[in-house]
């Protein structure tokens, strides 16, 4: 690997500021790092994915970020495959160093104006047949299902981290009792006292639902649609939920209707397994799968069951094994109805 450059010289390139030498000094460099380690062939196909999106998000909030930026899922492309991570360092490094050009040049800016980027609101649109996962600025992660909506700031606020939803997401939170989780939709508020659940409602139906699989939350009636600040502590009117429970909200009625449940049907395919395939052809992982989650895959392609897997999915639910099964084998899949399809 060659000497380090200076960031300066980064600069000049980046701007097409830099004379021939120069542009021959910085592609000698970047050349340089074709057989150094990349530091990330090694990792598990999750650590990849988290991986994956995190850079993903990062770029929508720090690149050309807009008072209001509009993100449409119509058919997310197969994933970055494996070779992907294999880019030499030096593209990372370059990358790196982009970015802190742009650091340097919005630093000032950032300090000064965080509560302003906490109103600056990034949407996301699954307008796909498939489940898209979006990481929020405080690391929680949150799954939208097909025609499903998520907005939240670039930056949470100083006092609470609130987001606003349309359709049916599922929610791991990053625990921070200093900064209560508050998810605002048609009809109900949800309040996060703990990490994962299902929240469904939308403007095509007469009932809004929350289900818990781990922790805690509290669910209350939408009073006001004037703007007021809610409350970020527990009011007496609100249901508190624990794990495997459950509340409906029906429109017509405004009341809320808890429910306890052993096992909800739609939080199964949440729930995190450890699962391993060691030279397994897919017509023989598809049953497993069906049992451990409770859901209906099914092969579209007959030339699918043939292909085989060596993985360890440990901790994955089933949108993790899914987003594995497109990164590995080059499969994509649809949700339709009640079942999904492999393609």
């Amino acid at each position: 690997m060659e000497k380090l450059i200076p960031v300066e010289l980064l600069e000049r390139y980046i701007n097409g500021e830099c004379t021939e030498a120069e542009i021959a000094l910085v592609k000698k460099w970047y050349q340089s790092f074709e057989y150094d380690d990349d530091h990330v062939s090694g990792m598990s196909l999750s650590e990849e994915k988290e991986l994956e999106e995190r850079i993903y998000n990062h770029i929508l909030l720090k690149i050309g970020h807009p008072v209001t930026e509009e993100v449409i899922v119509t058919q997310k492309p197969y994933s970055i495959l494996r070779k992907w991570y294999t880019i030499t360092a030096a593209a990372a490094v370059l990358v790196f160093a982009m970015m802190l050009v742009l650091y340097k040049n919005q630093e000032s800016k950032m300090m000064l104006a965080a509560d302003a980027d906490a109103s600056q609101l990034v949407s996301v649109t699954n307008n796909s047949g498939q489940i898209y996962k979006v990481i929020l600025p405080d690391n929680s992660a949150v799954w939208l299902s097909p025609n499903s909506k998520l907005s939240y700031p670039g930056i949470f606020g100083s006092k609470s981290r609130n987001v606003s939803i349309s359709g049916e997401c599922f929610f791991e939170v990053t625990k921070n009792p200093q900064h209560p989780f508050i998810i605002n939709s048609r009809s109900i508020i949800t309040k996060v006292w703990g990490t994962s659940f299902l929240v469904n409602d939308n403007d095509k139906s007469n009932m809004a639902e929350v289900s818990v699989l781990t922790g805690k939350v509290s669910v209350s009636v939408k009073k006001s649609k004037n703007g007021k600040q809610i409350s970020t502590s527990l009011e007496k009117d609100e249901v508190m939920l624990y794990p495997h429970q459950k509340v409906i909200y029906m429109v017509g009625e405004q009341v809320l209707k808890p429910e306890v449940k052993v096992e909800e049907p739609e939080l199964q395919i949440w729930k995190r397994v450890d699962l391993s395939f060691e030279n397994k052809q897919l017509r023989e992982i598809v049953p497993v799968l069906n049992a451990k989650f409770h859901s209906h895959i099914k092969i579209a392609n007959d030339r699918l069951n043939r292909y085989i897997l060596n993985a360890d999915m440990a901790g994955f639910n089933l949108p993790d094994v899914l987003e594995a099964l497109k990164k590995s084998l080059n499969i994509n899949y649809e949700i339709k109805n009640n079942s999904i399809d492999l393609e």
